[in-house]
């Protein structure tokens, strides 16, 4: 288990692969404990958001919204840990990792927000293309 585990996990999915897929094995995943979850423990709450399109602007306004709510919740910047869905940070079959993302993290970070994890489901398809080459390894 994360010693220090935050209260809320917030996976940032990309604008484009959301219009075709649905989040379902990352929330699953998440409930599940299971992939790049397995060390948050049971309480955790879960959200997830997109990433606003490309070049990642847009999450700007949504990352200002989420602190002022997590102000008025009694929450911290810190009780919170963002994870890049899959979808942006790796080779998979929606699409080459994201450009943006290295604009996005310090989006993040400009915001006071610095745990930052890359990764969420994690396709055996996937994962075997990566361990076969035809995709790039990721981490």
């Amino acid at each position: 288990m994360i010693d220090d585990a935050p209260e809320l996990v917030v996976i940032i999915q990309c604008e484009d692969v959301v219009k075709r897929c649905s989040g379902f094995l990352c929330m699953n995943d998440f409930y599940d404990r299971t992939g790049k979850f397995t060390e948050y423990p049971e309480g955790v709450r879960y959200m997830t958001m997109t990433c606003g399109g490309c070049c990642g602007n847009l999450l700007t306004p949504k990352l200002e919204n989420l602190g002022m709510r997590l102000r008025k919740a009694g929450m911290n910047k810190d009780d919170v840990t963002f994870h890049f869905a899959s979808c942006v940070c790796s080779d998979n079959s929606h699409r080459l990792p994201c450009p943006f993302m290295g604009r996005m993290k310090a989006l993040l970070q400009r915001k006071g927000f610095t745990n930052i994890v890359l990764g969420s489901h994690i396709s055996q398809k996937a994962q075997a293309k990566r361990d076969a080459g035809i995709y790039r390894k990721w981490e």
